[in-house]
């Protein structure tokens, strides 16, 4: 679970960039159920704190 900083913001441990995430939270129902139509990096957000596809590739050691 990501926590927003005193800010409203989330931190991205990968480039430590502030950044407000693109889904609010509303219940403790599964990311998926809860945002259907949300894209892969959206609820990414909202599981790692990671903010975009670039920072989770690099994160986890991808190469592109």
């Amino acid at each position: 679970m990501v926590i927003p900083n005193k800010k409203g913001l989330v931190v991205c441990p990968n480039c430590k960039k502030e950044y407000k995430p693109k889904l609010t939270r509303k219940t403790n129902n599964l990311i998926q159920v809860e945002f259907p139509q949300a894209t892969s990096e959206e609820r990414e957000q909202l599981i790692s704190g990671l903010c975009c596809n670039l920072c989770f590739n690099q994160f986890i050691g991808v190469e592109l």
